[in-house]
């Protein structure tokens, strides 16, 4: 019963990350700068590192869904995200077979994929003439800030996570 309780946050952040913006100051929201929420990439990377260690095709089931729910609540073209956070929560999975399981690699593996995650978007919406925003642009407007941002989140879910992941992993 307690593994019920992963889904229900993806839900509560998929909800959540479209509300986000709005509550941010209007200097913010309307500045040059793009702040994207990616909670639910930052939270699946932690779910593939803390749960799921025996089953590790459940993560990029999770990525691939809640990807499709986002094409389908926020974007006008649907298998787009499903494909990209799926395919980004294989890259972390890899990365952690690969690097230590501590916070300062957490980091690096949170940034390299929030890295595939948004400039595989940028190039798709690119070449399907969806998004015009030249990369240098990308990279400075949208990638960096977000970048941050994002960070900042990770950090802050990354202990009650672990606690939460470890609690609902306890064998009875």
């Amino acid at each position: 019963m307690r593994h019920a309780l992963i889904p229900i946050l993806l839900l509560f952040l998929l909800a959540f990350e479209g509300v986000a913006i709005e509550l941010l100051p209007a200097a913010v929201k309307f500045s040059d700068v793009y702040l994207v929420p990616q909670w639910l990439l930052m939270f699946l990377i932690l779910l593939t590192t803390f749960s799921y260690t025996k089953y590790p095709i459940i993560p990029i089931i999770y990525g691939a869904l809640f990807g499709l729910m986002t094409d389908i609540v926020y974007t006008s073209m649907l298998g787009v995200y499903m494909f990209v956070l799926g395919f980004t929560v294989y890259i972390a999975q890899l990365l952690n077979r690969m690097l230590q399981n501590n916070l300062v690699m957490m980091l690096v593996i949170a940034t390299c994929c929030l890295f595939v995650l948004e400039t595989s978007l940028v190039m798709i919406y690119s070449f399907l003439g969806i998004s015009t925003m030249p990369f240098g642009q990308f990279i400075i407007y949208r990638f960096l800030p977000s970048w941050i941002a994002n960070l900042i989140f990770f950090l802050v879910i990354y202990h009650p996570t672990r606690k939460l992941l470890a609690w609902i992993d306890v064998k009875k």
